[in-house]
C-alpha cells in the first residue's frame, strides 16, 4: 500500500518527497511505541531529498559579476564569500558582530522572508558560529565600518541610500541582472558561499573545520567540499607528473642544468 501510494504522488516530486519522509517518521515513532512491529516506508532512497551538484564559481568569474552590481554590494559579496555566509545571514549582520582586531565575524542570526515579512531568527542550524575572515575581507571590512556610521546593532551593511538595510530581494535581483548581463545565468547567489567553501577546502581545511566556517550539522554537507579539494589534488598531481615527463619543455631546465654541471 504505501508503495502504491508513493508511485500515485509521482506527478508532485517535492510532495511526494515531503509526504514520504514524514509518514516514514511517523511509522518509526509507532514501531518505537511498539504499536506496530516494523516501519512500512521501507523505498530505497524515498523521502530524502538530493540537491542537484551546482557549477564551480571561480573567484575571477565572481569579480567579474560583482563588477557588473551597483558599488554598495562589493563589500558584502566580499563577505559573504570569505565567511561562507547564506544569503540571510548576510542581511542579518551587525556592526557589533565584526570584531576588527581578531578579525572574526560572529553570525548568530538570519533574516528570513515570512509572507512578505522580513523577519529575523537564529541562524538555519540554530546556533551562532564565529569565522575568521581572510586578511583581504578583514581590511575591507575594517573600511567600511570606518567609512560610514552606526552603533554595535546598526545593519552592517545598508542599501544605495544609505538608510535601510540591504534587503533579500534586492540583493537577488541585483545579482540576476549582473549574470544576465554576462550570460553567466547559471549561477545563483547561494554560489558565493560554496565558492568560499571550496576554496577553504582546497586550502586545506579538515571537515571539522568546514563545518564549523559553514554552520554545518553533519559531515555530509562539509563532504561535498572535501571531495572537490580531492579532485583538486589528483589535478594537481597529473599537471606535476605532466612537467616531470616532459610536456613542458621549459619545466625541464633544472634537468638541463644538473646534466650540463654532471654530463
Amino acid at each position: 500500500e504505501v508503495r502504491s501510494w508513493y508511485v500515485s504522488r509521482a506527478a508532485h516530486p517535492t510532495r511526494q518527497r515531503q509526504a514520504y519522509a514524514l509518514a516514514k517518521a511517523v511509522f518509526g515513532t509507532a514501531v518505537r511505541d511498539r504499536l506496530i512491529a516494523s516501519n512500512p516506508c521501507t523505498i530505497v532512497g524515498a523521502g530524502v531529498a538530493k540537491a542537484e551538484e551546482r557549477p564551480y564559481l571561480a573567484p575571477d568569474v565572481l569579480a567579474s559579476i560583482v563588477d557588473r552590481m551597483p558599488p554598495h554590494y562589493r563589500t558584502p559579496l566580499a563577505v559573504a564569500y570569505g565567511a561562507h555566509l547564506r544569503l540571510g545571514e548576510l542581511i542579518g549582520l551587525q556592526r557589533g558582530d565584526f570584531d576588527a582586531d581578531a578579525g572574526t565575524l560572529r553570525v548568530g542570526r538570519q533574516v528570513v522572508t515570512v509572507k512578505r515579512e522580513a523577519l529575523t531568527t537564529k541562524t538555519k542550524t540554530g546556533q551562532a558560529r564565529t569565522v575568521a575572515l581572510p586578511p583581504s575581507t578583514t581590511a575591507m571590512l575594517k573600511a567600511h565600518t570606518a567609512a560610514t556610521r552606526g552603533s554595535a546593532k546598526s545593519p552592517m551593511f545598508v542599501d544605495h541610500t544609505g538608510r535601510s538595510s540591504l534587503t533579500r530581494n534586492a540583493t537577488q535581483q541585483a545579482w540576476r541582472k549582473a549574470t544576465k548581463r554576462l550570460g553567466l545565468e547559471q549561477f545563483h547567489l547561494h554560489d558565493v558561499r560554496h565558492a568560499g567553501l571550496t576554496t577553504a577546502a582546497q586550502a586545506g581545511a579538515t571537515t571539522r573545520e568546514l563545518m564549523a566556517r559553514a554552520g554545518h550539522r553533519t559531515t555530509a554537507a562539509a563532504m561535498v567540499y572535501q571531495h572537490v579539494a580531492e579532485e583538486r589534488n589528483h589535478l594537481l598531481a597529473e599537471r606535476m607528473d605532466a612537467l616531470s615527463m616532459g610536456t613542458n619543455p621549459d619545466a625541464l631546465g633544472t634537468y638541463r642544468a644538473r646534466e650540463a654541471i654532471n654530463p
